[in-house]
């Protein structure tokens, strides 16, 4: 079997809570937020991810803008997907998500918010937390944080025994 890439992102920093009447769902991401999405996407567009890459995104729109910044290092082809239940997801749709990929992508991209998203990757690194390599799970999953994980398994196999924690990347 070749290698597949799981990768789990918190989106960048947002600004506070929107007062307009759009709510939580509408806060955009700051100027930090926006330079960290982008600085997130500079790293990606280093790794060699297997081909094709499949992105899902949840609606919000501080996600959306960090799709775009993390993926405007990346060939045009990469369109998100955006998923109205990856907003306020819990860790069970997270792996529903996961398990519902296509057998065809190699590289799985999950960008979402926390609680849910920083406890997917906390799940899946297992043991791999108390490496000091990704001690950074430990203290909460800081925005644009970016969470490599390995496989050889099918999508509906995955779980914390079938992945290896790779790397950390943070902005």
């Amino acid at each position: 079997m070749s290698e597949r890439l799981l990768l789990i992102l918190r989106h960048a920093e947002a600004g506070p809570h929107l007062y307009s009447g759009t709510g939580d769902i509408e806060r955009p991401l700051t100027a930090a937020g926006q330079e960290q999405a982008a600085r997130i996407g500079q790293k990606l567009a280093q790794l060699i991810l297997p081909q094709p890459l499949q992105v899902l995104c949840s609606p919000a729109r501080r996600t959306q803008e960090t799709a775009m910044g993390v993926l405007s290092g990346l060939p045009d082809t990469v369109v998100p997907k955006f998923e109205n239940s990856l907003y306020g997801a819990d860790l069970d749709t997270l792996y529903g998500f996961i398990h519902g990929t296509a057998d065809d992508v190699r590289t799985l991209l999950l960008i979402g918010h926390n609680p849910a998203i920083g406890a997917l990757a906390y799940d899946l690194a297992g043991p791999a937390v108390q490496d000091e390599a990704f001690a950074s799970l430990r203290r909460g999953y800081q925005p644009a944080t970016l969470t490599i994980f390995k496989t050889t398994e099918d999508w509906i196999n995955i779980r914390p025994s079938t992945v290896q924690a790779s790397q950390v990347l943070t902005p």
